[in-house]
């Protein structure tokens, strides 16, 4: 080869290497490479250089490209990019730099925020703010005014109307609410009429356009927020009424509530104002200091008044339940922390995203959201308020219709706080100025569609869970039998409740484990979790547990046999095996049994070999009586027949039984006497009241009618008992009674 061909062949592969390294470095959307590269790399040259090229010098060529782009390849894979995790945290590190600049920064300028306060009041003073001082303080005099005296003519117009609210006393809730919205309508009303008339007077009799817009700034921010602010306070908590509270708080909590947020409020109208001046004046980077410290200033308040308070929120929150549940006690102890903990949260996020430049969280956005989940607890009670007037009323009679009543209505409380909480999420994403809708839909990001998927399938099964639990509790207050009457010294249970409400309590159970379980597979499938192992797992550990718990699947089988049989309910006394008691719980495994003595027995199905139910349909009772043996057993069988017909005319005892007493002849014969026997049929359970009233009156006819019940006697016949001394006598009557104490100890024959 000779050297022309060397020097041109070693140009081009160097052109070539520089084109390539140049193509590397220019951004990916370039669309012009031609025009950024330097002369001898221009297209044209390159071209024919290679047309002037043998084939060899082409694969020479060729090859020194391979080279040069696996050389490029190599560097790049041994300079990988930074990973999520690096990029997380250095985006961390930045917001932390930055918000350490904001805080120094403010803190800087703190000695000339004082100075420049001082300067810009006097501005405002001095005419070159507001225009003149005189046309600027006339102006809100006569807005103020004219304000004033609309709202004093239609609070004149109204006053029948506010001496009414202010001497009748509600006797209803309804009542409470129809007074205090009237009220805070008329509140209102005055307020919107001075609103109205002020504008409109200044801006007709105002003709300096400088004055007037700082003159209705003024009055805005000063007057006219606090005003309004302290009428929605006094809705909500009627600090001088109790009687026409909608929250459950003690007139210290009320009033310290409504003065703090009255002057929180005018506070912020103040210093607001202020803030305008200082912009106007031209100290706009002193003012954004200023903003700072009103915005810690407010939030600080806030959270004060909150932990002074906190006792009594947490009354606020608990209303007037009698008996609130464990988690509303738990909610209602932690919310006021949890307040401030969300106070103080907001606040740095705020900062955060102000010193990077983020406009979505303003200071009023801000305070808009302290003011949602602050006063949350009102909305809370304002709900539980609204469910207790629309839950039906109680259907049934009895315990299980009490406990279905009180389960309706908390299922009704939950689903409401759901769609409050849905509120509320919404009301801060709007705030905010986030569109949940928009983000779920397909235009939106895959993570926050699949979030709100996620959410929405929670809720879902959420709402079927609660669902379940008001069909379940509605069916059982509709089924539930009246409270009856038992004797509570009877030895065993009465009629059970009904087969519904035996079966119910378990259908409930395996609903909501499948609610359960389709809820967590469908909301871990949205997070991206791959549920198809899950499912497989689960076949496999269900074969194992057939194969291994063996045991454990007879009880369930049993059990779903049992009750397909109809063998027993909630509240028979049941025989199972020979453990008796009365059924107090069914579970998919096993029975609980109480016993006679109040001992409680856990029996499994499966271990029940037979059962005998006690409590089913009615119950026969027998009674035994010994009378002597010169007795007439006739005449014992009419004052049996006479015992029974009274019995069964009694008020309390005519529905329960279902065949009189009356007598069955001579039983037994023993030696103490004749054994005569009765007996009468009746509802289960209350045959044992029955008996009292039997035993009773049978003691009393017999008295009535020279019947003695027969004892036990131990006759001694001996001749010649005269010949007897005292000693003899003695052995005698101590003979006597040995005998007799041996036939107390041997068994009662039946």
């Amino acid at each position: 080869m000779t050297g022309a061909w060397k020097t041109r062949l070693t140009a081009c592969a160097f052109s070539v290497f520089l084109a390539f390294l140049s193509t590397m470095a220019l951004p990916a959307n370039a669309q012009d490479t031609g025009k950024n590269l330097p002369s001898q790399l221009q297209p044209e040259a390159m071209e024919k250089l290679v047309s002037d090229l043998d084939p060899e010098q082409v694969k020479a060529l060729t090859d020194l490209m391979t080279l040069l782009q696996q050389g490029a390849a190599a560097k790049g894979a041994q300079t990988p990019p930074p990973s999520e995790e690096v990029e997380l945290i250095e985006k961390v590190q930045t917001a932390a730099d930055q918000f350490g600049a904001l805080i120094a920064n403010n803190f800087r300028t703190l000695p000339e925020l004082f100075s420049s306060l001082f300067s810009s009041i006097g501005a405002l003073f001095a005419g070159t703010v507001a225009g003149p001082v005189h046309i600027f303080i006339g102006a809100i005099a006569l807005i103020l005014a004219a304000g004033f005296a609309a709202e004093f003519l239609v609070n004149r117009l109204f006053a029948s109307r506010r001496e009414k609210i202010q001497s009748h006393a509600p006797h209803s809730l309804f009542e409470t609410v129809k007074l205090v919205s009237t009220r805070a309508a008329l509140d209102l009303g005055g307020l919107i009429v001075f609103a109205i008339v002020a504008f409109a007077v200044g801006k007709i009799a105002i003709f300096d356009p400088v004055a007037r817009a700082f003159a209705f700034q003024a009055v805005y921010w000063i007057v006219f927020l606090p005003r309004i602010v302290a009428a929605l306070l006094r809705f909500a908590l009627a600090p001088h009424r109790s009687e026409l509270r909608l929250v459950t708080a003690d007139d210290t909590t009320a009033k310290s509530l409504y003065r703090s947020f009255t002057s929180l409020f005018a506070f912020v109208g103040v210093t607001f104002f202020l803030r305008n001046i200082m912009i106007e004046a031209g100290d706009g980077d002193v003012a954004e200091t200023f903003r700072f410290f009103i915005g810690f200033g407010v939030n600080l308040w806030i959270a004060m008044v909150i932990w002074n308070a906190r006792h009594g929120l947490t009354s606020i929150i608990l209303g007037d339940e009698h008996q609130p549940t464990s988690g509303l006690e738990r909610m209602a102890r932690f919310w006021p922390y949890f307040s401030i903990a969300f106070i103080a949260f907001n606040w740095l996020l705020v900062q955060i995203t102000t010193s990077m430049g983020i406009e979505a969280l303003t200071a009023g956005r801000s305070l808009a959201v302290i003011a949602l989940v602050v006063f949350a607890p009102f909305l809370d009670t304002m709900v539980r308020g609204i469910v207790s007037h629309i839950v039906p009323p109680m259907r049934g009679e009895g315990p299980v219709a009490e406990a279905a009543h009180m389960q309706t209505r908390h299922s009704y409380v939950r689903i409401a706080r759901v769609a409050l909480l849905a509120f509320l999420v919404l009301m801060v994403g709007r705030i905010y100025g986030l569109n949940l809708l928009a983000l779920g839909a397909e235009d939106g990001s895959s993570v926050a569609r699949h979030t709100v998927i996620f959410l929405l399938i929670l809720a879902a099964g959420y709402l079927a869970w609660e669902i379940t639990n008001l069909w379940v509790a509605h069916q059982l207050a509709k089924d539930s039998p009246p409270p009856s009457n038992e004797d509570e010294d009877a030895e065993m249970g009465g009629a059970g409740k009904s087969r519904l409400a035996t079966i119910l309590p378990l259908i409930r159970v395996v609903v909501q484990i499948t609610i359960l379980t389709l809820t967590t597979l469908l909301a871990l499938s949205q997070l991206g979790i791959n549920i198809t192992p899950l499912l497989a797992g689960a076949g496999v550990v269900g074969l194992a547990v057939g194969f291994g718990a063996q045991t454990l699947v007879r009880d369930v089988v049993s059990g779903i046999f049992f009750l397909m049989d109809d063998a027993f309910r909630l509240g028979e006394f049941i025989d199972a095996g020979g453990t008796q008691g009365t059924i107090e719980k069914i579970s998919i495994r096993s029975l609980q049994l109480r016993g006679t003595r109040g001992a409680v027995h856990i029996v499994p199905y499966g271990e029940i070999p037979k059962l005998t139910n006690l409590s089913r349909d009615w119950v026969i009772m027998k009674l035994k009586f010994t009378v002597p043996f010169d007795t007439d057993v006739e005449k014992v069988r009419k004052l049996f027949k006479r015992i029974g017909q009274e019995i069964m005319e009694m008020e309390e005892f005519k529905d329960d039984i279902l065949a009189p007493f009356k007598g069955q002849g001579v039983a037994d014969v023993d030696d103490v006497g004749i054994v005569v026997r009765g007996k009468y049929t009746t509802k289960p359970g209350k045959q044992f009241g029955i008996r009292k009233e039997i035993y009773k009156r049978v003691q009393q006819a017999f008295e009535e009618n020279g019947i003695q019940f027969a004892r036990k006697e131990v006759r001694v016949n001996i001749p010649d008992t005269a010949k007897l001394d005292d000693k003899q006598k003695e052995a005698v009557t101590a003979a006597a009674a040995a005998a007799a104490a041996d036939m107390d100890k041997k068994p009662a024959t039946e």
